[in-house]
């Protein structure tokens, strides 16, 4: 009868043993997208959440899109959002800047766009050139940089210079967001690439 509390014991330790801790790293191809707004953290997780890339011939440029929403059900709120343009098709460690232009036949247009919507709903965006206009502060700004690309998968890091709130009605706010230590590794869709 003294074996069986010994016995007993030791399953109860090995059970505990094999427990997994929160200090054990997380799985490198986990789905997720995080950032700091302000300092603030944000984290994503991306698991239904794709970044595609694909071929646009009237440009012609190579795409790369994503939206990741907090809460799938509910597009209005809580997300981010990024539309990225390049003349060949994305490379690891190179570096894209919202501010170098890229021509749309012959018309220069961002490389990068950029919003972010918080949990109120207020939006937030980085779409423009930084110019100086009387009525509206246009220090837009957004960097990216692809760290790992396979054939399915995408690793990469980001940041940026947000303004907003955006309303319907009248524009643009002029408040700035800094978004800082953006990092996502995500997977990744290829549409229409030659």
């Amino acid at each position: 009868m003294k074996i069986k509390p010994i016995v007993l014991s030791l399953l109860i330790v090995s059970l505990f043993s094999c427990r997994e801790t929160e200090e054990e790293p997380q799985n490198p191809d986990q789905a997720f997208l995080s950032f700091k707004v302000n300092g603030e953290l944000k984290e994503f997780e991306a698991t239904n959440s794709p970044m595609g890339f694909s071929f646009d011939p009237d440009g012609p440029f190579y795409l790369a899109n994503f939206s990741v929403l907090a809460n799938p059900t509910d597009g209005s709120k809580n997300f981010i959002s990024g539309f990225l343009r390049n003349e060949t098709l994305f490379e690891t460690n190179e570096i894209l800047e919202m501010q170098n232009p890229i021509l749309f036949q012959g018309i220069p247009m961002v490389r990068i766009q950029l919003t972010y919507s918080n949990e109120a709903g207020e939006l937030y965006n980085a779409v423009l050139f930084q110019e100086d206009f009387p009525t509206l502060l246009a220090t837009d700004d957004a960097r990216f940089q692809f760290t790992e690309i396979t054939e399915n998968w995408v690793k990469g890091e980001f940041s940026g210079n947000l303004l907003g709130p955006v309303f319907v009605t009248n524009g643009r706010g002029d408040t700035e967001l800094r978004i800082t230590e953006g990092k996502f590794s995500m997977p990744l869709l290829r549409n229409n690439l030659p």
